[in-house]
């Protein structure tokens, strides 16, 4: 696992992303969610999901919850301009699990977002605010 901070990146699995595209594009990402003012902290989770594929799971903690559709707006829109190849899917959480010297622990992370992702999928009226 790389740790960035506060925005962090995990990367699962055998994925078919040129590194340095990849990583340039991650690094300007990180850089626009950071600056968003409706969204406290991030992680980011390079992965694969089933029936999904490759993934970039952006996991945030909205300021409030009344910027929670603002959030998953602007970070899906951050997504499809810094990584158009990824497949992103931004998801709310009330917080981020981290291990007990920080870091993200992006097994839990995704374990707790995978029933939101697949009701997100499965009934996109809901996800689109």
């Amino acid at each position: 696992m790389i740790e960035y901070s506060p925005v962090q990146f995990a990367e699962f699995g055998d994925l078919d992303v040129p590194d340095v595209a990849f990583d340039e594009g991650f690094f300007a990402l990180e850089l626009e969610l950071l600056e968003l003012p409706c969204i406290r902290e991030v992680a980011l989770v390079h992965t694969e999901l089933p029936d999904l594929g490759e993934t970039l799971l952006v996991a945030f903690v909205p300021l409030s919850p009344e910027q929670e559709g603002s959030g998953r707006r602007a970070a899906n829109a951050a997504c499809a301009r810094r990584l158009p190849g990824v497949f992103a899917h931004a998801v709310a959480t009330s917080d981020i699990p981290r291990s007990a010297d920080g870091e993200v622990r992006a097994s839990v992370l995704v374990d707790r977002l995978l029933p939101q992702i697949a009701r997100d999928l499965t009934s996109p009226v809901e996800m689109s605010d």
